[in-house]
């Protein structure tokens, strides 16, 4: 805040801050307001004192901030919009609202093409015709191995994505880990029928 010439209040038509005949109670040359380079001085030098907030204030200088009640003589306030006008630093800064940052895009989903796919390993004739590969029902034909479960297993995933209508990658994943949980059921399912089957052989041997 620069170092201005101190600031005038009282009857006297000559003060910066002029109070008017009316104000009787106050002096001609009641009190000054200045910078003493760290804050705002109120300085009172009247026969009727001031009020500072309710502290009767009387030929002493106080420190004042934007915001405190000045009453002159105990009755006519003093506006900081007045006292404003002289030492414009004094008034408190304005913060501009900042915008609102933007929300970050959510995280490119990808279609999970490469993870072995239980649901075509273990159900592929079936898998086959929800997933575009219609003729994975048709290799059942053809081969009684292991072998086109193994390359269902390894190369399903690539082949929905390739060959399926969907809305989106998410929605691929999800449908490929349904599948896949059926898969590992019924894979499970199958080794403990297995299993039971060998043992009834061998018990019957």
């Amino acid at each position: 805040m620069p170092l201005l010439r101190e600031v005038t209040i009282g009857r006297d038509k000559n003060c910066d801050i002029y109070l008017d005949q009316r104000c009787k109670y106050a002096s001609s040359m009641h009190a000054t307001i200045y910078y003493d380079g760290q804050q705002l001085m109120f300085r009172d030098s009247s026969s009727n004192g001031t009020l500072i907030n309710n502290v009767n204030v009387r030929h002493r200088a106080v420190p004042i901030t934007r915001g405190d009640t000045i009453m002159i003589a105990g009755q006519y306030p003093i506006n900081w919009n007045q006292i404003d006008a002289f030492f414009p630093s004094a008034r408190p800064a304005v913060v501009m609202p900042q915008p609102t940052p933007a929300p970050p895009p959510p995280p490119e989903v990808k279609p999970d093409t490469e993870s072995w796919s239980w649901g075509a390993f273990a159900l592929y004739p079936i898998w086959g015709f929800f997933n575009g590969c219609w003729w994975a029902f048709l290799v059942s034909f053809v081969s009684f191995t292991i072998l086109p479960s193994i390359l269902f297993g390894i190369f399903g995933r690539r082949q929905a994505w390739a060959n399926g209508t969907w809305t989106s990658a998410a929605d691929f994943n999800a449908t490929q880990e349904k599948w896949d949980a059926w898969g590992l059921v019924m894979f499970i399912i199958g080794l403990v029928l297995s299993f039971v089957w060998v043992i009834l052989v061998l018990a019957a041997l």
